[in-house]
């Protein structure tokens, strides 16, 4: 009995479990293929791959952060000086250095460096024959223990560029130099060297005495025999208008009058130097009739002249000229007048470089000048406050060779196109003049 009501009981319960699983109302769902249960399962599998992979970016991630962190903590921060008393250290320093250079320097040095920034020695010429005297002191004064590349080039030079920049007429005066010295005899003694140095010296000063000399006989037309002739750049009547200071162009005046030629200058002249009023001067003395005028009446006196003469700093290899600033407005004003321009200038300024324009190598003079006013008062530019105002005293511009008729050299004159020959020329010379 106890087992048929067991198994009675257990019929009854699955049909109850039966009936509720499958209710009559639920509608019957079709069984899905083998296909699809395998692309189902797929699907799955590359969902969990791809939430794998992405969480072991994440945490290697976590990681790296992590790790570099830690290795932050470990280094140690180096103590770095203050910069204030570094920069007072290093200041001291050298000084310390610049005051044992100059203690140590020849007195020819210095004085030619207190000349050079005072400007008592102004002009290519009269700067690079001032140097060529300084090295025959330094080689006059020193003993056969001396190194001559360090003591006659290095040093000196350096203290020079110091006081003023070396303008490329020094400039090639020292290579010229250089290249006698490169040239000596391995094992001469110092008595010898210096007095084969001594000869080159006073050689290259007389070139350049003799090349100024030989530009102004040109100019005026003189012959062999001291004769006016031939093709001359000046003549009776001429009206010559010039800029600032030019030792060949003041040879030139100077010869002319001497031979009786009547002409007249007009002296334009401009900051930052002021050359100009010692030229109209000199040549009011000797009786030459002069105007003396700034560049700011350029325009109303340049009509009435029929030639423009200007000095020379430097003749780049493309023809364009470096002189005194101004010169640039000079040239271009005269060609709006039609007159002819003419460059006077000896080859051993010839450069073998161009400038593409006029601030790179250009030199600056105190622009303290520009604070002060005709009468001596301070200008309105003295002023602590203006931190937005800069000031510019440039030295020197760059004329183009389109504004330059003819180059009056030592060669006789020439076209600005015909630089660059002489120049190869020097080159292959070894810049000898």
């Amino acid at each position: 009995l106890k087992l048929q009501f067991l198994y009675f009981i257990g019929c009854k319960m699955s049909e109850h479990g039966s009936e509720a699983r499958t209710p009559a109302s639920a509608p019957s769902v079709p069984e899905k293929s083998k296909a699809e249960l395998r692309r189902e399962r797929a699907a799955i599998q590359e969902a969990q791959r791809e939430a794998k992979r992405l969480k072991n970016e994440e945490a290697a991630r976590v990681k790296a952060a992590g790790g570099g962190q830690e290795k932050k903590k470990k280094e140690v921060p180096k103590k770095k000086p203050e910069p204030a008393k570094e920069e007072k250290k290093e200041k001291v320093v050298k000084k310390k250095k610049k005051k044992d250079d100059v203690a140590s320097m020849h007195p020819s040095v210095l004085r030619l460096g207190e000349q050079y920034r005072e400007h008592s020695i102004i002009g290519g010429n009269a700067r690079c024959i001032a140097l060529m005297k300084c090295f025959k002191d330094l080689l006059n004064d020193y003993n056969d223990d001396v190194n001559l590349k360090d003591n006659l080039f290095r040093k000196p030079i350096s203290y020079l560029t110091g006081c003023r920049k070396i303008s490329k007429s020094m400039g090639n005066g020292i290579n010229y130099l250089k290249s006698k010295v490169n040239d000596l005899p391995k094992g001469i003694n110092y008595v010898d060297a210096r007095e084969i140095l001594l000869a080159d010296i006073d050689m290259y000063i007389d070139a350049i005495l003799m090349a100024v000399k030989t530009i102004a006989e040109k100019c005026v037309g003189l012959d062999n025999k001291g004769r006016r002739g031939g093709e001359h750049q000046i003549k009776d009547g001429d009206v010559i208008l010039t800029y600032a200071r030019s030792n060949a162009i003041e040879w030139v005046f100077r010869l002319a009058h001497s031979k009786k030629v009547n002409f007249s200058v007009v002296a334009v002249d401009s900051r930052p130097l002021h050359e100009g009023k010692q030229l109209a001067l000199t040549l009011a003395g000797l009786g030459i009739p002069t105007t003396y005028c700034l560049l700011n009446s350029l325009s109303t006196l340049l009509p009435k002249c029929n030639k423009v003469f200007v000095g020379a700093s430097t003749m780049l290899t493309n023809g364009s000229l470096v002189s005194r600033t101004g010169t640039s407005m000079i040239a271009m004003m005269a060609k709006h007048f039609s007159l002819p321009v003419l460059c006077f200038c000896e080859t051993y300024k010839f450069a073998d470089n161009v400038w593409l324009g006029c601030l790179t190598n250009n030199e600056e003079a105190d622009t303290s000048d520009l604070m002060t006013l005709m009468d001596g008062q301070e200008s309105p530019l003295v002023d602590e406050e203006q931190d937005k105002l800069k000031l510019a005293n440039y030295m020197y511009d760059l004329t183009p060779a389109e504004n330059i008729d003819m180059v009056v050299t030592e060669l006789g004159p020439m076209h600005p196109t015909s630089v660059p020959v002489i120049v190869r020329e020097r080159i292959d010379k070894g810049h000898e003049i």
